[in-house]
């Protein structure tokens, strides 16, 4: 019978919690991702890399302007990346001009490149409960590193305002 040092019995407890500490990092708090395809051109391009988050979905404060991952309506085993429009009670209108009100409990995601996107206009409004994760930072290609956010982010969402696409209140709060 042999037996194992006290000091082996150290690092070994040392790895298994260090282990145990990254696996439940990586799972409730933040994580790394490869972001591909085509749907968020400009704000980010195929192939970056980017760190994820998950706090902000899971304690609900997602909000208009955040680009989240979340799982596709469609294929449920297939993550995809856009971004939330819509968040619950705003009336969105579409491209036939129908106004949508968005339901408890739902958003309303579209991709940055609309042209090369699958997105709530194609499923309508998407449950809260597929929303696995928010992006907050691009850190490769090194050369555009820094937090997400769509050039010209104010400008886009005002243009998308103006247009008459997007109602960015509620007719109650409208009304008041």
């Amino acid at each position: 019978m042999w037996r194992i040092p006290q000091r082996m019995k150290r690092i070994l407890f040392s790895a298994y919690c260090g282990s145990c500490g990254i696996l439940l990092f990586a799972n409730k708090v933040a994580w790394t991702i490869d972001l591909i395809g085509n749907s968020m051109y400009p704000a980010i391009h195929s192939n970056d890399k980017a760190l994820i988050e998950y706090l902000t979905v899971s304690n609900y404060r997602v909000q208009k302007g955040d680009v989240v991952i979340l799982k596709n309506p469609y294929k449920p085993t297939h993550l995809v990346c856009k971004r939330i429009i819509g968040m619950e009670h705003d009336y969105i209108t579409n491209e036939d001009g129908k106004i949508i009100k968005v339901p408890k409990g739902h958003v309303w995601i579209e991709g940055d490149n609309k042209a090369d996107s699958e997105d709530s206009r194609d499923y309508g409004p998407v449950p809260y409960g597929l929303l696995e994760s928010r992006v907050f930072f691009r850190w490769w290609p090194t050369r555009r590193m820094g937090p997400i956010k769509l050039p010209g982010e104010e400008d886009i969402l005002e243009t998308r305002v103006k247009s008459g696409l997007y109602l960015s209140r509620s007719k109650e709060s409208e009304e008041q």
